[in-house]
């Protein structure tokens, strides 16, 4: 019995992205980075820093100004807001500096539409390992 059609094209749009995001997650730890940090300066350094205190590049022209993630926990009674969290990197909390529900700043990377031709999800498993990376690390300059 050969596999489906859907079953080649689910493979060939999610194989190289998994290529991708491994060759990532591979190349910040040959650094000595923590998990998540290269994909947290990316996406999110321009605006909250590269050190999460908010003084990014644009921090400046935004009003308001970003949030200092380091103080996350310290703000949620000394847990850090996983879930929160979750919900605001996958768009489903709305942030307005970060785009709509429908539209999130990083709709493209994180967004949890998106699937295959044959229906199959692909690029959702690679938005979730994101922002499972990038909690990570977040959850890792956390102050006290």
């Amino acid at each position: 019995m050969r596999p489906a059609r859907s079953t080649y094209l689910f493979a060939l749009a999610v194989i190289p992205s998994l290529m991708v995001w491994t060759s990532e997650v591979f190349a910040q730890q040959k650094l000595g980075y923590p998990p998540g940090r290269g994909s947290y300066v990316r996406y999110c350094g321009s605006c909250h820093g590269d050190d999460g205190r908010g003084n990014g590049p644009k921090a400046a022209s935004l009003n308001p100004k970003p949030a200092d993630l380091t103080q996350l926990a310290k703000k949620s009674g000394g847990n850090f807001p996983t879930g929160r969290v979750t919900r605001i990197l996958d768009g489903s909390e709305a942030i307005p500096a970060h785009g709509s529900a429908k539209q999130p700043v990083w709709g493209h990377v994180f967004g949890a539409g998106e699937y295959t031709a044959g229906g199959n999800p692909g690029p959702q498993t690679v938005a979730s390992e994101r922002i499972q990376l990038i909690m990570q690390y977040l959850e890792s300059i956390q102050e006290k």
